[in-house]
């Protein structure tokens, strides 16, 4: 047993783990009241690769807006600052943490899942009538990080306790907790908060395998806890620990009804289909 704290493991491999510099630096313009709509648009403007593919996902059909955004000036005005900042995050995030242990899971299986699970959230949002759906795509993309996190800083460990759990029928959660003294989703919580996320974030990300244990935001939590039962159905399960079944009083949180659950899961289907043709190209093979 090898048991630290999220914090020191973070700490010691600040560098493998850390933000894009460009959207550590949108995070402090956007919570910089000097600075303007416009000084977010020049930023975002200087790295013309970037700006190319904002400007082909908000003119998609993943956006659907009725008509086309020929500048990033107009994509910050028409989407909204955080809601960009939030799109920027995910595809450079996804471009970041694009080397896993392969023998533990490829790029394709892990950010395919996690795309699948923003998908849900974003779908479960519109349904619930939720202005800025991006926050719940990307605390979706972003609810297993914890587990990337372990398998780049810990692959022989991690590795040991994806077969057990998986030949012993054990919680890997429960697992990792006795390794490490902490599991995934506390550590990919703890990870978003030295990000400098806001705690809409964090707290569904630790508790989006227990929703019923969120304080602050546990409609955000069921929402993830939700969407990633969803994913499973419309993409291949991560790990064996994500097969769980719903939680039964995500439906009363969310005030939904089971019956719904076919429909939803159809239309984030359709909204997969459409990320993975615009957003995350690398990840669609």
């Amino acid at each position: 047993m090898t048991t630290s704290t999220p914090q020191t493991l973070i700490q010691e491999h600040r560098e493998l783990v850390s933000l894009p510099v460009i959207v550590t630096r949108l995070n402090e313009m956007i919570n910089d009241p000097a600075c303007s709509a416009a000084d977010i648009a020049e930023t975002l403007g200087q790295d013309a690769a970037l700006a190319a593919r904002l400007l082909k996902i908000v003119n998609s059909p993943f956006y659907g807006f009725p008509s086309r955004i020929e500048t990033i000036s107009m994509a910050v005005t028409i989407v909204g600052t955080r809601q960009l900042r939030d799109l920027t995050m995910a595809t450079l995030v996804v471009n970041k943490f694009n080397r896993l242990p392969e023998e533990l899971v490829t790029p394709q299986h892990f950010w395919r899942h996690n795309v699948a699970v923003a998908c849900a959230a974003r779908t479960l949002a519109e349904r619930l009538q939720i202005t800025h759906t991006e926050r719940l795509f990307i605390t979706g993309l972003l609810h297993d990080i914890g587990k990337l996190v372990m398998y780049l800083t810990r692959p022989e460990t991690s590795a040991r306790l994806l077969t057990r759990s998986r030949e012993e029928n054990q919680a890997l959660g429960k697992l990792e907790h006795n390794e490490f003294g902490f599991d995934h989703a506390e550590l990919g919580a703890e990870l978003l908060r030295q990000w400098h996320l806001p705690e809409s974030l964090v707290e569904p990300v630790a508790r989006h395998h227990q929703p019923a244990l969120a304080t602050q935001y546990q409609r955000e939590a069921a929402i993830i806890h939700l969407a990633n039962a969803i994913g499973n159905t419309i993409e291949s399960i991560l790990t064996a620990d994500d097969d769980l079944p719903i939680d039964t009083r995500v439906w009363q949180m969310l005030d939904l009804s089971p019956g719904e659950l076919d429909e939803l899961t159809a239309k984030s289907d359709l909204t997969l289909k459409h990320a993975l043709q615009v957003m995350f190209v690398e990840i669609a093979a």
